[in-house]
């Protein structure tokens, strides 16, 4: 068993070693691996796509704000024992109670031409009393309008505010639907990349194999096993993708950190900030997976690809050669 042991250590790295110096012994490395890595790269650029869309999906989903309209012929204690109620549910991430007032004040900061107006023509403030709440998620949403729909509370919230706000999470409901069919549409795409870069690999290893087509048959006529033969190629293609996958990681993150400065609209000031912000969040989460599986995959390309190339052809066009009588 020992010595089973022994003999298994010394051809895995006699092999590991051939196949290591076989990857830059080879004319053509350069340009093999540049095939890899422009596949590669289109794949994790649609991945970081999908990771957006994910990261839009969460923004929908977990970050919903409401605006409460309170009635004018509320009282105090009946505004003041919907603000303690509602700080008391579970899937309410914030609350905050706005005056008419502090409305007023805000939009003279935000419009002061809208409010020189209004002061111009003697218009009282018109901004009502509000309650800006925010649920956890948008799946909340049914049981926070069961919450409202009770009779101690119909005297203090308009009840426009539930069909309006009805409407709006039924948009943002089908906005979802539509975000998350885009999704697996850029998986699907992702897949069909994995499958070209599968033919990718099984036409490297064919060429390479053809290379060194003699030296193969000599193999063979020596004894040499199939795995003997194969594993060479198999650490060979290993080698190359793990390098284009490197490449393309180093050029893929180098793209993230300088695309705010190219499109200011996803800097911390711009319009898209928020969404920026979670989609790197995700991203972060996702980052430890999505290498993994990529190093799986290669591994497997590596395996699959080796075994394709050479299928039917250990005795045939791969490993033939002929000599002068």
């Amino acid at each position: 068993m020992l010595r089973e042991t022994l003999m298994a250590t010394v051809f895995f790295r006699r092999s590991a070693k051939r196949g290591i110096v076989n990857v830059f012994r080879e004319k053509g490395f350069g340009t093999a691996v540049g095939s890899l890595f422009g596949v590669i790269l289109l794949a994790q650029i649609i991945v970081l796509l999908a990771v957006g869309v994910q990261g839009g999906v969460v923004l929908l989903r977990e970050r919903t704000d409401l605006r409460l309209q309170i009635r004018a012929t509320a009282t105090d204690a009946q505004i003041q024992d919907l603000y303690q109620n509602l700080g008391q549910l579970p899937y309410i991430e914030d609350t905050v109670y706005i005056t008419r007032e502090q409305a007023f004040a805000r939009q003279k900061k935000k419009d002061p031409t809208l409010i020189e107006f209004l002061v111009k023509f003697g218009i009282e403030n018109p901004f009502p009393d509000t309650m800006g709440v925010r649920l956890r998620r948008l799946e909340d949403y049914p049981a926070f309008l069961q919450f409202l729909k009770q009779p101690v509370f119909a005297a203090v919230v308009d009840p426009t505010f539930l069909t309006t706000t009805t409407d709006q999470q039924q948009q943002v409901e089908q906005l979802t639907h539509v975000v998350s069919s885009v999704r697996i549409v850029l998986f699907f795409i992702v897949g069909l990349a994995v499958i070209v870069l599968l033919f990718v690999v099984i036409e490297l290893i064919r060429r390479r194999a053809l290379s060194k087509r003699q030296e193969l048959f000599v193999q063979q006529l020596v004894g040499a096993g199939r795995m003997e033969i194969l594993f060479p190629f198999f650490v060979e293609m290993t080698c190359m993708l793990l390098v284009a996958l490197a490449a393309s990681l180093l050029l893929e993150g180098a793209l993230i950190l300088l695309l705010p400065h190219f499109l200011p609209v996803l800097a911390s000031d711009g319009i898209f900030s928020t969404w920026s912000s979670t989609t790197g969040f995700v991203l972060l989460q996702l980052a430890p997976w999505i290498i993994v599986t990529e190093l799986v995959l290669a591994l497997a390309l590596s395996i699959v690809g080796t075994l394709i190339a050479f299928r039917g052809q250990m005795s045939h066009s791969l490993l033939s050669t002929s000599y002068p009588q």
